[in-house]
């Protein structure tokens, strides 16, 4: 819808880009991988969270956050916004919430946006903005004046909410800021992972831990998968071309 072309949709866990312009101005856009799949729950799937981490911190910088979601707010929506805003970009990138399935809506202006906000609101989750679109056109194209006006709010927002001073994870201190106290389990003793790293680990984890209720198995293996992420990452940048 954004891109304004067809798209491949798979299932997988790697991340797909997609350029395109609006006004003039160029954007890269990733397509993420879910962090829940299937019967998880409230539970990330590691793998994926394994590549939105490693996704993160190769990217040169991060302007703009969109948040997809479909029907009610859940726990694993809350889950996620957190994992997202908190731990992967340091709550330093400006994100927007769009609101998708509302084919059937007759008003999707300034009173649907608030309701939504609200209910947002109410899970501690707070956007920059919020747009309500229609993201088919209908088996029949019987949606396809919403789609287009939608496309264009939903590019008009993006223009207006995007940082002109992309974040990044190299110029900033999100690994202190994730990592500020000692952690001293098995997972530290992995090679090729900076000294800093895994003797401050802490803090903001912990608080997304324990904002979401996640089991003491799952909040190790959530330690796990980031350090091995790092771990990953480093040595990747070690090798030759």
């Amino acid at each position: 819808m954004i891109v304004g072309a067809p798209v491949a949709v798979g299932c997988t866990f790697e991340h797909k880009h997609y350029e395109f312009s609006i006004n003039n101005t160029h954007f890269r856009i990733y397509d993420t991988a879910g962090l829940n799949v299937g019967d998880q729950g409230r539970v990330p799937h590691w793998k994926a969270v394994h590549e939105l981490y490693t996704l993160i911190r190769r990217l040169e910088g991060v302007s703009l956050l969109i948040y997809c979601m479909r029907g009610r707010i859940t726990e694993n929506a809350r889950s996620n916004w957190i994992l997202f805003n908190k731990v992967l970009c340091a709550e330093k990138v400006p994100i927007i919430a769009v609101v998708t399935g509302l084919e059937h809506e007759e008003n999707l202006g300034s009173k649907k946006r608030n309701e939504i906000k609200a209910a947002l609101r109410a899970y501690g989750m707070l956007p920059k903005s919020v747009e309500c679109v229609v993201a088919v056109r209908g088996k029949k194209n019987e949606h396809e004046a919403l789609y287009m006006s939608s496309q264009l709010r939903l590019k008009k927002l993006i223009q207006q909410s995007y940082s002109k001073t992309p974040w990044s994870t190299e110029t900033s201190e999100w690994i202190a800021q994730i990592y500020k106290t000692t952690y001293s389990t098995k997972f530290c003793f992995l090679p090729d992972v900076r000294v800093e790293f895994v003797n401050t680990v802490g803090n903001v984890v912990d608080e997304f831990i324990k904002e979401t209720g996640m089991k003491e198995e799952d909040s190790d293996k959530l330690k796990a998968t980031l350090l091995h992420a790092e771990r990953n990452l480093k040595v990747s940048k070690k090798r030759p071309f």
